[in-house]
């Protein structure tokens, strides 16, 4: 089973792919068809940044009410626990792109 990361990697690359397989079908111009390229990583990674940026807000505003509230370990526990399974950055494979 891939991990988030390795699918959140595996769409940057098809639409690389993808983008380059339409500049191949169409190598009359040369720039654009390079240009459609970064037009593709750019948006596949923008994308996948957007993710990023949503789970680490999760992730602050979990710490944020352990730290400025006053509850006890469970509910500490549950709030950690709770939040790392929304998060899809978690991984523990040393195996990054």
């Amino acid at each position: 089973m891939a991990t988030k990361q390795d699918q959140r990697y595996n769409k940057i690359a098809k639409a690389c792919l993808k983008a380059l397989n339409q500049a191949a079908s169409n190598p009359s111009d040369k720039e654009k068809s390079i240009q459609a390229v970064y037009d593709a990583i750019d948006t596949a990674f923008n994308k996948e940044s957007a993710v990023l940026q949503r789970e680490l807000q999760m992730a602050t505003k979990a710490l944020t009410e352990i730290k400025n509230s006053t509850i006890n370990l469970h509910d500490a526990h549950k709030i950690a626990t709770d939040t790392l399974e929304n998060l899809s950055t978690v991984t523990t494979e040393k195996n990054l792109h």
